[in-house]
């Protein structure tokens, strides 16, 4: 595509031509001298011998031709000179489209520089934003779940509560049955709801037919007080074609919480 050229002042030859004008009359009014010199010349040659004649002859005509090359390399000096002229203005222009582009190339990477500063301007301006949103009630509501935490880990470690993690890519869901003397609790493991509660064996017996062993397994967790309750339990899990698990507790110990069941509290 063609580069808009500013407006600039045009380049024209009417120098030169005044130049190549009045070098041509210049020539043209010394070979008239020469020509009124030669005719004067020879006529005061007429009465001379004819050897003096033809040397004279020869002498103007080599002085004329002495003269005329040297105003023709004196024409050549100035064409080349007024040649070199031109080509100088042309590379200047040439220099002067160079020194646009140049500029228009560090305008484009100042509006990149501009548009990157505003970009962390606004940066900074969002972090500000967000660390106005740490306020101190902010911080205190933090505080306080931190130390509700704390006591629930307490009264975890205070009741002697045994958690249990949910198996990580198992098939079937696991559930828990912690056996106490008076009562069967029953609780998905990992699940935070409270458990199924059974007030004798035939109960959790009863409740157990209406599952699927296809979908869910059995861990039991047997107390020194619960080993009738553990082979009633025991029996009818196999019975019914339930995969079967144990695991041994002391009597002060639990598993399972009445209202977050087999899940953390």
């Amino acid at each position: 595509m063609g580069r808009h050229k500013g407006p600039s002042a045009p380049f024209t030859l009417f120098a030169f031509q005044d130049i190549i004008t009045s070098v041509t009359g210049i020539i043209l009014l010394i070979t008239m001298m020469m020509a009124v010199e030669l005719v004067h010349n020879m006529t005061k040659a007429d009465a001379a011998p004819q050897e003096q004649k033809s040397s004279q002859v020869k002498r103007m005509l080599q002085q004329a031709v002495g003269q005329s090359s040297g105003e023709a390399d004196r024409l050549q000096k100035i064409l080349d000179e007024t040649t070199t002229i031109r080509f100088d203005a042309d590379a200047l222009q040439r220099r002067l489209e160079q020194l646009k582009a140049t500029a228009a190339e560090l305008a484009s990477q100042q509006e990149k520089l501009k548009n990157t500063q505003e970009k962390i301007d606004a940066r900074r301006e969002q972090q500000k934003l967000e660390s106005r949103d740490i306020t101190p009630e902010a911080i205190e509501a933090l505080t306080k779940e931190q130390a509700e935490i704390a006591q629930q880990l307490e009264a975890m470690q205070k009741s002697n509560r045994v958690i249990f993690n949910r198996p990580a890519g198992a098939e079937k869901t696991p559930w828990l049955v912690e056996l106490n003397e008076t009562s069967i609790l029953a609780a998905e493991m990992g699940q935070s709801r409270p458990p199924e509660t059974f007030q004798t064996p035939e109960e959790f017996v009863q409740w157990v037919k209406g599952q699927n062993p296809d979908s869910m397994y059995f861990v039991l967790l047997v107390k020194p007080s619960s080993i009738s309750a553990f082979s009633i339990v025991r029996q009818a899990l196999q019975q019914q074609q339930f995969e079967i698990g144990y695991d041994l507790m002391r009597s002060d110990q639990t598993a399972i919480d009445a209202k977050t069941g087999a899940g953390a509290p």
